[in-house]
């Protein structure tokens, strides 16, 4: 009894098909008798036919920051009334529908008029959607390569501005009315875009969407008073920059860091130099990759490349500041030879800027010196000697000791001029141990504070307030979506060239 009733029911299905198609390609029939695709769709010829246009962004494929191209997915929605495709359904079984090839009908000639990739116009092969009363849907999904003026003055942390612009190129503003595609039931202010289906960019997010319709006159049209229609769509995103603080930034601030640490390693280790080289080594590689990642472009120095230079400099300095320091730690000339005022700054006031103190001579070498001083060699020459050989004796011996106490007291003044060497070598590591740290801390609060979106917080836009068809039943998602929707009015800006 099933299997009869299952039998019966795919029977029935098969049956009502075979009727409703023939119904449907009678309605074809119908509709296209006599109908001329390349005739604008109107009653009469003095009539304006409105198209209404909106943008269903998939998604943000691609920002070319070299070529200055925004490759994005969407969906071009079209709707206009065609009075060439109206019936009442009862004729046709309720057929209240009917999808058509885009080939076969009339389209308004929409082109995309900022396109970067060869062919403007709609090539997609999508059909419409025609309803009982005229109305025709077509929604062929394109893949645009557009021009976007791209600044890169605050790479990585950078927002840029980039536009779709649509208008027919061949029908003016009297005969074809180019309007943006809204929902008339909803309460939300107007707008061109929709993202009920968009997939968020793992590098951008969109921080605001808005449409401007603008009226032109071209120069080189015969009518003066003609007047052509644009629909502008732009949108507003902001590059993700975790990727690029983490990868990028903290590397370059530390190689700044250890910049800095040059001037805190001792010289006798003899390591200064080595240090400094491996660090400008490191930051040169780094460079090398990071030429990969920049975008080469010679209009504007990015935020990036400004701290990188500035951390280049920094390093250089710091070799050529060591280099000198490590020449006047070794020096054995003494210090009476250079100028006083010179001198005084080094060793006298300098110390007392920089809270140093000069260290005192070693214990041992003052105790020798008091000794020596205390003792004239040539004491023993008072005392009487018997015979003349002792005499001699004496004499060799004063002699030797006179020439012992010599060497200790010029071993005992090149110690001191070694000492003040050093002393000043040490008072020019804190002095530029000081001017590192403070000119690395102010160039890289400097260089943050100058990249705008990290103390002006924009929160990204919420996509379920960019829908043609939103819940107006939920009072809630009317009250969220007019309050942050306020910024993205329409306007309609009319303009002459």
């Amino acid at each position: 009894m099933k299997l009869y009733f299952l039998y019966v029911l795919i029977v029935f299905i098969n049956i009502f098909s075979i009727i409703s198609s023939e119904k449907i390609d009678e309605l074809y029939r119908y509709l296209m008798l006599n109908y001329n695709k390349y005739v604008r769709p109107v009653e009469n010829s003095s009539h304006r036919l409105t198209v209404k246009v909106g943008v269903k962004l998939i998604q943000i494929d691609d920002v070319n920051e070299i070529n200055q191209i925004m490759q994005t997915h969407v969906y071009v929605l079209h709707e206009w009334k065609d009075f060439s495709f109206v019936w009442s359904p009862d004729d046709f079984d309720g057929v209240e529908y009917i999808y058509m090839p885009n080939n076969l009908i009339w389209k308004p000639d929409l082109v995309l008029y900022n396109n970067a990739d060869g062919d403007y116009q709609i090539t997609s092969k999508a059909k419409a959607y025609i309803q009982y009363d005229g109305t025709v849907r077509w929604n062929p999904p394109m893949i645009y390569k557009s021009y976007c003026s791209i600044d890169m003055q605050y790479y990585p942390y950078d927002t840029q501005n980039c536009t779709l612009k649509f208008g027919t190129w061949t029908y003016p503003d009297s005969l074809v009315n180019l309007q943006f595609l809204t929902d008339n039931h909803s309460s939300i202010i107007d707008r061109g875009w929709d993202l009920e289906d968009y997939t968020p960019s793992v590098e951008w997010e969109i921080l605001n969407l808005k449409a401007i319709r603008h009226e032109k006159v071209y120069a080189y049209v015969k009518e003066e008073e003609e007047k052509y229609l644009d629909l502008t769509f732009t949108c507003t995103i902001q590059r993700k920059s975790l990727f690029y603080t983490i990868n990028l930034i903290v590397p370059c601030i530390n190689i700044s860091v250890l910049t800095v640490l040059v001037f805190v390693l001792p010289s006798d280790s003899r390591k200064k130099i080595t240090l400094s080289v491996s660090i400008l080594v490191a930051l040169l590689v780094f460079y090398l990759l990071l030429i990969e990642l920049i975008p080469s472009t010679s209009l504007v120095i990015s935020l990036l490349g400004k701290y990188l230079l500035f951390t280049l400099i920094l390093v250089n300095l710091s070799i050529a500041i060591t280099v000198i320091t490590l020449n006047i730690h070794f020096r054995r000339h003494p210090t009476i030879d250079m100028p006083s005022w010179l001198r005084n700054t080094l060793l006298i006031y300098l110390p007392k800027l920089l809270f140093m103190k000069r260290p005192s001579l070693p214990t041992k070498y003052v105790h020798i010196r008091e000794q020596l001083n205390s003792i004239h060699p040539h004491q023993c020459l008072l005392y009487k000697f018997k015979d003349e050989q002792r005499k001699h004796l004496v004499k060799i011996i004063s002699n030797h000791i006179a020439y012992i106490v010599r060497q200790i007291e010029n071993e005992k003044n090149e110690k001191e001029i070694i000492e003040e060497w050093r002393f000043i070598a040490l008072i020019l590591d804190r002095l530029f141990l000081i001017i590192f740290v403070s000119v690395t801390l102010i160039g890289t609060i400097e260089s943050l504070f100058n990249t705008p979106s990290l103390y002006i917080s924009t929160p990204p836009i919420n996509p379920m307030c960019y829908l043609y068809y939103p819940p107006i039943n939920d009072s809630q998602w009317i009250k969220t979506c007019t309050t942050d929707s306020l910024s993205n009015q329409q306007y309609s800006i009319r303009t002459s060239i």
